[in-house]
């Protein structure tokens, strides 16, 4: 995969998939509000339907957004109860903006699916006001499909992983894959790195909700691999669950993290 991953055909499913708990939604805009500067303008790239930017925007942060997908940015506008940032479509390595426009920039859950992400930072930091900041998370414990599976997995990345496997495992992400690799990069331009608590949430649900999720195609990972062959992992897995966790309708424990980074660029 060599183009940056555009979630037009996901807009209209996104909020009701992605939202977040709202415990998790209010440490996650204190998070930023702590480590993001109070004044100039804050770039959000993959702003998507506003989920980070519009309860920043409340809290009298000035956004700019940026997304690929138009059809993400006209359901932001939907969302926008209280006013819409000024947005642009456009991709996150060929920025429309002067150099040092802004005093921030976000990239949430979005440089995974930019294969030359680098070329993303790169751009940030192009944009973003020497001494500015750039904050920058990755989900954590989710459809990981890279690392071998031990026996104490979590339950939902067990039954993930197999679906992906019995799906001919096509590779995933086209980005960024670890954050090591991001912390590394920016080091080598003299940034500063800041690591903040995971941010996690708890919850329930069963092993055939999972199934049913992939079978829909709700996640990115799943939009090379056609219907047909998504059906077919989901039968195979299902087969398998059966004889791993027996009745596939109890409900499980389930965990979701974020993680952020914040870097303070060089002077």
């Amino acid at each position: 995969m060599r183009e940056s991953v555009s979630f037009d055909r996901a807009a209209a499913y996104y909020d009701r998939t992605r939202a977040l708990p709202h415990d998790v939604m209010q440490r996650t805009i204190a998070l930023l509000g702590d480590v993001l500067p109070h004044d100039g303008l804050c770039l959000e790239v993959g702003v998507g339907t506003g989920r980070i930017a519009l309860p920043l925007m409340d809290e009298g942060v000035r956004v700019i957004g940026v997304d690929l997908s138009r059809e993400m940015l006209r359901r932001l506008i939907a969302n926008a109860t209280n006013g819409a940032p000024a947005l642009v479509q456009g991709d996150a390595t060929r920025l429309p903006f002067r150099e040092a426009t802004f005093t921030s920039a976000l990239a949430s859950h979005v440089l995974h699916l930019i294969p030359n992400w680098r070329a993303a930072v790169d751009e940030l930091a192009r944009v973003v006001m020497p001494g500015g900041v750039i904050a920058v998370s990755r989900g954590v414990r989710g459809p990981i499909r890279k690392q071998g599976v031990e026996e104490d997995d979590p339950w939902e990345q067990r039954v993930t992983r197999r679906f992906f496997l019995e799906a001919g495992d096509p590779p995933w992400p086209p980005g960024l894959d670890n954050m090591r690799e991001l912390d590394d990069h920016m080091a080598a331009m003299g940034a500063t790195a800041g690591e903040s608590p995971e941010l996690t949430s708890e919850g329930t649900s069963t092993v055939n909700e999972r199934l049913r999720t992939l079978d829909a195609g709700y996640w990115a990972a799943c939009w090379a691999i056609d219907a047909t062959t998504r059906s077919g992992a989901v039968a195979r897995t299902r087969e398998w669950a059966l004889q791993e966790f027996g009745d596939l309708d109890a409900p499980r424990k389930t965990y979701e993290g974020t993680m952020w980074r914040s870097y303070r660029l060089a002077e």
